[in-house]
């Protein structure tokens, strides 16, 4: 099962460019109930201003909105929040449940779509958007259940090759373009801009778009995105594996003296004693130093030792090659590496992928596995399901030729999936790409020291990165650093393979007291 692009290269060369062919794509599905008024179509000399604007209709008409591929409008109603907000709620064939959250009186003249997250399965939150004036539209990626539930894609008949495709690409694709129409249906007038916001799934969702529907944003903003997840997501059970294999299921507390050692060796490179691993790729730290350290749940062994170190060093085969990468020095092992009773706990998002996707057996015992067969269910995920949700394609050609512009983050210290990833792929684009100045035209890498998964953590966040890719999209200023924060603490992010270090001069919490090195 391969993704393919619903507008082939033959199309694209012939289309207009930018936000004016966003525009014109945005009426094409829609069809109005007889005796409500036409929409207007911009033509190729419309203006790419931000125009915002006011209702032309009610909120409740729009459950008159026809689609001429069975869409329905399910219900449309206005909260009595300040600012008001128009929820719509749509049905898309087969089962893609989506909302788009409308300003009544505050509509910027932008559209936002919305990304969500794990294994997807409700629809996000786009009320947080519509009450910061974007027309905000997200979906539950085409089934219902909780993020962490890896279940729906299978069937004792085989997987369910319709919901994968929805979940891959389809439901982002259909959302924006219903979200659109219903957005011009509205206010009379389309979005002058369209964004993509997302992390994690939402962050794979958002390169989907831009490698398979370029014409569909003006920018994507893709946080710690899931790509490469038919790599990440086995690996994600590497730690387990290796505690059972080694028969030593680490406590907590243990764990926990591991990251406080390797962060007080490691801590200080910056110029500042923070508490954040700036830069974990040249952290130099030897598991094995604190065998014999006492700690609340026992004493460290060289075993807990080996552990700590096969889980960082990252998968390998029996051979000693590597399979991907392990989480960075700093991270927390909370999530991959959680034992209780003496056993380990597993991610439900990394045991449902060998249960459902790779094993397909319900009755699967990850226990089962050993480092010999985890390297063949680690293959097999590479070969069956890399070309479907790998979302790694490097050729963002279409994307840079639509005008549009990526901005990507990533937190150095995420728990799930390895930044390496991102790096990585970061990489690759550059070089297919023309090199890093033509990618850095249109596409940027920042890396967030000690942040986890999308968020939390000792480092500091990016404060509103969103903004800076409306400030590139719409002013063409391009970001050279994102200002990130954590409480009072503020820092710059750098673009990759930069980072940040302190000057000597002014207060350690100050962003501005900061300097981006490294650059290549």
């Amino acid at each position: 099962m391969k993704l393919k692009p619903s507008v082939g290269s033959a199309e694209r060369a012939q289309s207009p460019r930018g936000p004016v062919r966003r525009r014109l794509a945005i009426s094409a599905s829609l069809i109005l109930a007889a005796g409500l008024c036409a929409l207007p179509i911009h033509g190729a000399g419309a203006a790419t201003t931000v125009q915002s604007g006011q209702p032309v209709r009610s909120c409740e008409t729009l459950t008159d909105l026809r689609f001429s591929d069975g869409t329905t409008v399910t219900s449309a109603s206005q909260t009595t929040t300040t600012p008001a907000i128009c929820n719509v709620e749509l049905l898309v064939p087969q089962n893609i449940r989506m909302r788009v959250s409308l300003p009544v009186d505050t509509w910027n003249g932008r559209f936002q779509g919305v990304g969500g997250g794990g294994f997807n399965g409700s629809i996000p939150d786009t009320e947080s958007a519509a009450k910061t004036g974007y027309a905000a539209a997200g979906s539950d990626s085409g089934h219902t259940g909780s993020s962490s539930d890896a279940s729906w894609a299978w069937s004792s008949t085989g997987m369910n090759s319709s919901l994968i495709n929805d979940f891959i690409s389809r439901a982002s694709h259909e959302t924006t373009v219903k979200g659109k129409a219903v957005t011009q249906a509205f206010y009379g007038t389309s979005p002058s801009y369209s964004y993509w916001n997302g992390c994690s799934n939402g962050g794979r969702e958002g390169l989907t778009e831009a490698q398979v529907q370029p014409d569909d944003y003006d920018g994507i903003l893709a946080g710690a995105p899931a790509i490469q997840a038919d790599r990440f997501l086995p690996a994600a059970m590497w730690p387990q594996v290796v505690m059972n294999e080694l028969d030593d299921f680490v406590p907590s507390c243990k764990f926990d003296a591991f990251n406080q050692a390797v962060t007080a060796a490691c801590d200080s490179r910056d110029g500042v004693t923070d508490s954040v691993i700036t830069d974990p790729r040249t952290c130099r730290f030897n598991p094995t130093s604190l065998v014999g350290t006492v700690t609340p749940c026992g004493t460290i062994t060289a075993k807990d030792a080996a552990v700590v170190k096969k889980i960082w060093d990252g998968p390998r085969r029996p051979d000693g090659t590597r399979l991907w990468y392990g989480i960075l020095p700093g991270a927390s092992f909370a999530r991959l590496a959680a034992t209780a009773n003496g056993d380990g706990v597993p991610t439900p998002l990394a045991s449902g992928w060998f249960t459902y996707w790779l094993a397909k057996d319900p009755s699967f015992d990850w226990h089962s596995l050993t480092m010999a067969n985890f390297t063949r269910y680690f293959e097999q995920s590479r070969q069956e399901w890399g070309p479907v949700v790998g979302t790694d394609d490097p050729d963002l050609s279409a994307f840079r030729a639509a005008g549009g512009k990526l901005l990507l983050w990533h937190g150095l210290a995420d728990q799930l999936i390895p930044p390496q990833g991102t790096t990585s792929y970061y990489e690759q684009v550059t070089a297919a790409m023309g090199g890093r100045a033509k990618t850095e035209q249109f596409a940027r890498l920042f890396t967030a020291p000690g942040v986890g998964h999308c968020r939390g953590g000792s480092g500091a966040a990016p404060a509103d990165p969103l903004a800076a890719l409306v400030k590139w999209v719409e002013q063409g200023k391009a970001p050279t650093t994102l200002l990130a924060e954590n409480g009072s603490m503020s820092r710059p992010l750098c673009p990759w393979p930069a980072v940040a270090r302190y000057d000597g001069h002014g207060s350690t919490n100050d962003a501005a007291n900061f300097r981006c090195t490294g650059r290549r």
